[in-house]
């Protein structure tokens, strides 16, 4: 009887009804505390965001003996932040409840590591010698990543610029940023605006994803095809995305899906026509840039590019031409000499410019043109043969003719005896060879 007498006055010293877990305590027969979470701010909070937690603390019997001391036990993933980690209400008034209560607030850090879940927030309260602990989760915190939980993270199109009439492929791909798993993905793309010259190809415009671990990305690929008569240019695809967490909660997120339309432009460079043919000549030579492609062409510039084949007599190795559109020619035209021993003429130019959507470009090209030898022309009928020498034979001729008329009417018998006498020496010597 003793021993039992003994063991009621311990127990009535420490705590006379006291458990971890409970957020209702009766301490002996005055204080019946009673401790809530009231709020925390923002709720759901998102990893490595700060969060303010008020309890609310109601004491429904007698005013405590001592000092209340409410204590945060900071765990993964809370820490304080720039805040006590205790807190000193005093005594606890007689039944203080409702607007009476006492709140108590802390400011604490959640770790950007933090899991999406309701995770628990552990509290002690000490009232004298005796120290209470809430750590049954009796104060659960939600914590959850941002909406935007699914992140596009590239867009791809393949290929880079949808020609008009064409067909092309753009990949989107995805990735679940959250810390659980997101379910029945949904991608729509509206192609119904009348201006938009884009529609889908051998596919429909929708692609499901059945879920997406957390930290994994997924691609989604649509086929479409744009207007034959689409005009080139930068087109915006709206995109409608909804999905649901595992807890049920349904997202929606709209974007835009950028396509660009146009063709890579098809320039050709050739050597029109040339004042010049041979090496060791100077003339004129007609450059032409011809746009063969469907795609305008922007702020079209032409360098002469050095060579061992030629030196430019004109005064600039620079032309601009500027717009080109399609299916039209610009031309220009140089003055150069060619230098010798050149066959095969090269010229090299370096053409600069955009297409219709901005895009630079550049090319170089060797114009090439054949030269010829002075026979190959005449035989060509290019150069005509020169006359001047049958001109000289004949004027020889005619004096000759003259000298030896004159010689004869002056003495025609002297004249008989010298031609016989060099007749006859010709004759002779062409026997002895």
């Amino acid at each position: 009887m003793k021993k039992l007498i003994i063991l009621l006055m311990v127990l009535l010293l420490v705590v006379p009804l006291a458990y971890a877990g409970a957020n209702e305590l009766t301490i002996g027969d005055s204080v019946q505390l009673r401790v809530t979470l009231q709020s925390q701010d923002p709720d759901p909070v998102e990893p490595g965001q700060i969060i303010i937690v008020k309890f609310k603390i109601e004491n429904e019997g007698k005013q405590s003996n001592d000092d209340t001391f409410v204590r945060i036990v900071p765990k993964f993933p809370f820490s304080i932040y720039g805040d006590d980690i205790e807190k000193n209400i005093g005594k606890l008034r007689a039944t203080s409840t409702g607007a009476d209560a006492e709140i108590v607030e802390f400011k604490l850090k959640v770790a950007d590591g933090a899991v999406e879940e309701e995770t628990e927030l552990e509290l002690q309260i000490q009232i004298g010698t005796g120290l209470f602990n809430f750590d049954d989760d009796n104060f659960l915190i939600n914590i959850q990543t941002h909406d935007a939980v699914l992140d596009i993270t590239s867009i791809t199109s393949e290929p880079k610029q949808i020609a008009p009439g064409e067909a092309g492929e753009v990949t989107i791909m995805v990735k679940n940023l959250a810390d659980s798993l997101l379910k029945d993905i949904k991608f729509k793309l509206d192609f119904d605006d009348d201006d938009l010259p884009l529609a889908p190809y051998q596919s429909s415009s929708e692609r499901r994803v059945a879920q997406l671990q957390s930290g994994y990305q997924n691609s989604l690929k649509f086929k479409m095809i744009a207007d034959p008569e689409a005009s080139p240019g930068l087109y915006k695809v709206p995109v409608t995305i909804t999905y649901n967490d595992e807890k049920g909660t349904s997202y929606s997120v709209s974007d835009i899906l950028a396509v660009t339309v146009g063709e890579i432009p098809k320039l050709k460079a050739y050597i029109k026509k040339s004042d010049v043919l041979q090496s060791k000549k100077e003339g004129k030579i007609t450059l032409e840039i011809a746009n063969t492609g469907s795609s305008d062409v922007k702020f079209l510039e032409m360098t002469l590019l050095p060579s061992e084949d030629y030196q430019l007599v004109s005064t600039t190795d620079y032309y601009y031409f500027g717009d080109v559109d399609s299916d039209d020619t610009e031309s220009e035209e140089i003055d150069v000499y060619i230098n010798k021993r050149v066959k095969n003429f090269k010229l090299p130019i370096m053409l600069k410019y955009t297409d219709a959507n901005n895009k630079p470009f550049q090319q170089q090209f060797d114009l090439e043109m054949n030269l010829y030898s002075a026979s190959q022309l005449k035989k060509f009928g290019v150069l005509e043969t020169s006359n001047s020498l049958s001109y000289l034979l004949f004027i020889i001729l005619i004096v000759v003719s003259i000298i030896l008329y004159r010689s004869y009417k002056k003495d025609p018998e002297a004249f008989s005896r010298k031609w016989k006498k060099r007749l006859s020496f010709l004759k002779r010597r062409r026997k002895s060879k």
